[in-house]
């Protein structure tokens, strides 16, 4: 008989249910409790008052076989103790058990809570706030790990994939980058080991996890305002951009290149950073008109700019110089009837190869009779089709270049091809 986690429990309530093995994830007080509040109580023998059986884990012989037995003559439903367990955490009353863990002090019940993966992430947060670090870091102690290790087993998607996450450092700052969002990000941050961290540094195994906050998009203002003191030079790369005003005070030239690259500076912040680094906002900021014409002195740096509009790749490509040409070629935005011009020029050919906006007819005509160096362009174009990098990966010369390119890795996983 299959029986399943869409079960109605509630019409057990008032009969014995019979529990063969351990809990998982309740401990077996709290799994009797819960119990008792649907009017269920667990007996250690089966009798004629079972009304459900449930297969824990860690059954023993003598209980393996009472299951069988029970399975085969079809008189009493069986369940899980995950289904069972679900359904139980669903009782839980989080005002009733904060205050609780508050009173109690209980750091085992409260561990074996966090451990939990089904009650909410709305009272797991609050429970986080409740866990004692003892002044020691987040892996120092085996009770520390266990709470690090359901922080990030919670959160990390894809976990059995990689089960050493959960016991790593990096593991918890590869959380914060890939799956953070500000209340994660700020519950982390909130941990007595890292609040200590952001008020006074001197614990470098834990840079790796400000440094996933500092450039991750969700993380609070608040926050960010902490991280600017020892991290200003992440914050400044950071898109979008927050804390403009306070990087452009610091005055620090390789905060303020930084802040000239990105393109989410505001247009008074690179306006103010126009006349010192004219050519890092001529590539990279995007242009208007105005800002156009004020900057053509640097005409080879404008040609690199993907914000290009038609008019302006015209106006540099009238200005007839094989520098701007050499940019041009490279540059995502380039328009169709300027690459033909540049194409027919047949001197822009690796320039050309290595600009992921080309048609594949393009690369196509570019790899027949290619130089050297023109082919390793390729090999490292994401736009390359997958025919030309198999043949250039054939290749010693074009080999590392085409096994490091993320469109071929990608093509290898998504046909679960074999790659050495």
């Amino acid at each position: 008989m299959d029986y399943n986690t869409r079960m109605n429990y509630e019409e057990y309530a008032g009969k014995s249910v019979l529990l063969l093995g351990k809990t998982r994830s309740l401990n077996g007080v709290e799994f009797e409790v819960l119990l008792k509040l649907h009017s269920m109580s667990v007996v250690k023998q089966f009798d004629e008052t079972v009304a459900l059986i449930i297969e824990g884990k860690m059954m023993n012989p003598l209980e393996l076989q009472e299951s069988e037995r029970i399975y085969e003559s079809h008189t009493v439903p069986i369940v899980d103790i995950g289904a069972i367990e679900k359904w139980l955490c669903g009782s839980i009353e989080p005002n009733r058990l904060l205050m609780s863990l508050k009173l109690s002090r209980d750091q085992d019940r409260l561990v074996n809570f966090l451990q939990n993966p089904y009650i909410t992430d709305e009272l797991f947060f609050k429970l986080l706030k409740l866990y004692d670090w003892q002044g020691e870091g987040l892996f120092d102690n085996d009770t520390n790990r266990d709470v690090t290790a359901a922080i990030i087993g919670r959160f990390y998607i894809d976990l059995e994939r990689n089960h050493n996450v959960q016991y790593a450092m990096s593991g918890l700052a590869h959380l914060v980058e890939k799956y953070g969002n500000s209340q994660l990000i700020m519950a982390i941050s909130e941990l007595s080991p890292i609040a200590k961290e952001l008020k006074n540094s001197n614990d470098r195994s834990l840079s790796g996890v400000l440094d996933a906050m500092a450039l991750h998009s969700d993380t609070p203002k608040s926050l960010l305002q902490l991280l600017l003191k020892e991290r200003a030079y992440l914050l400044a790369h950071r898109e979008p951009l927050v804390l403009e005003k306070e990087l452009l005070a610091l005055e620090d030239e390789t905060i303020l290149r930084s802040l000239a690259h990105n393109v989410t500076l505001s247009q008074e912040g690179a306006d103010s950073l126009e006349q010192q680094y004219p050519e890092l906002i001529a590539s990279f900021y995007p242009l208007d008109e105005i800002r156009f014409e004020r900057l053509m002195g640097e005409s080879i740096a404008l040609a690199s700019n993907p914000s290009l509009t038609p008019s302006m790749q015209e106006r540099l490509m009238e200005m007839n110089k094989e520098a701007v040409f050499s940019a041009l070629a490279q540059n995502t935005a380039l328009r169709p009837e300027h690459l033909e011009t540049l194409f027919v020029l047949n001197q822009y050919g690796e320039q050309l190869a290595s600009n992921a906006s080309l048609f594949p007819e393009y690369l196509e005509r570019l790899y027949q009779n290619a130089s050297p160096n023109i082919l390793r362009a390729l090999a490292s174009n994401t736009s390359t089709p997958v025919e030309i990098l198999y043949q250039l990966s054939l290749d010693q010369r074009t080999e590392r270049a085409v096994k490091t390119n993320p469109a071929f890795g990608k093509h290898i996983q998504t046909y679960n091809l074999g790659w050495n």
